[in-house]
């Protein structure tokens, strides 16, 4: 496994629970589009298999909406937090956290489950492995689904859209930590190096917390599309947000329907 995902989500899951935290206000939105597109499918309950779901805010909402939800995540401290809220939630008995790595799907989930109805896999949790991987990950989710499950990508970088925004250096700002993100892009490769770079606010001043260096690829819809197709899965509508349900375009995120074949 690369270095900077057992250190980012494990070691340092306490910084990106910032980060998976500030998601959460939004995901009803989300959520909320994705089951009007199932309701075309008239698909109305069922199970849904969240792929690398952090701290569970799709497999939560979803769940609220009469759905039982499998989420899958390496991090142990994502899923006891999910777990909580869940619990929050009222929905911990609808919620199921399975915690390992992605690339062993079919191992986790075992095979015995189940089938899947609809399989999400949500904010660029692509990529960060080789393609082959990707193409195994989706291939396992296939062959844990029933036929016509409905599988989502959601809220995903495309290339498209860093050829025209890409921006080399950001910050922001999250409770008492400010983080910083100095970005490289390969257009040959499409991969991004990205410096994550935690500092904790004391007043004034900002004391260095540590410092991730990430790599992953970034998909264009035509590949992604490809690697899906390979995988038993037929794209079916892109969106530029569930939430609006709006057309996607260069300067909106990816928004992937497929449904399997």
């Amino acid at each position: 496994m690369k270095n900077w995902i057992t250190k980012l989500f494990v070691e340092r899951s306490d910084l990106f629970l910032k980060l998976l935290n500030q998601r959460w206000p939004k995901t009803e939105e989300l959520v909320n589009g994705i089951i009007k597109v199932l309701d075309s499918f008239d698909i109305r309950s069922g199970t849904v298999l969240d792929l690398c779901c952090g701290n569970g805010r799709i497999s939560t909402f979803m769940a609220k909406k009469g759905f039982r939800s499998v989420g899958v995540d390496i991090s142990k401290p994502f899923l006891e937090d999910g777990r909580r809220k869940a619990k929050e939630h009222g929905v911990s008995y609808r919620v199921t956290f399975l915690q390992g790595d992605v690339r062993k799907l079919g191992k986790i989930v075992g095979r015995n489950r189940k089938r899947f109805d609809v399989v999400v896999n949500a904010w660029t949790s692509i990529g960060f492995f080789s393609q082959d991987d990707d193409l195994s990950i989706f291939k396992q989710a296939r062959s844990l689904s029933r036929e016509d499950a409905i599988l989502f990508v959601a809220e995903t970088m495309h290339t498209e859209y860093l050829s025209i925004k890409f921006v080399p250096t950001s910050y922001a700002e999250i409770d008492d930590v400010v983080m910083l993100e100095n970005r490289k892009y390969d257009p040959i490769t499409a991969n991004v190096k990205t410096a994550w770079i935690f500092y904790h606010k004391q007043g004034e001043n900002l004391e260095f917390v540590d410092k991730v260096d990430i790599e992953h690829h970034i998909y264009s819809l035509s590949e992604l599309s490809s690697l899906l197709r390979k995988a038993g899965w037929e794209t079916l509508a892109c969106y530029g947000s569930f939430s609006t349900l709006q057309p996607m375009s260069p300067l909106t995120h990816l928004n992937l329907v497929a449904k399997a074949v």
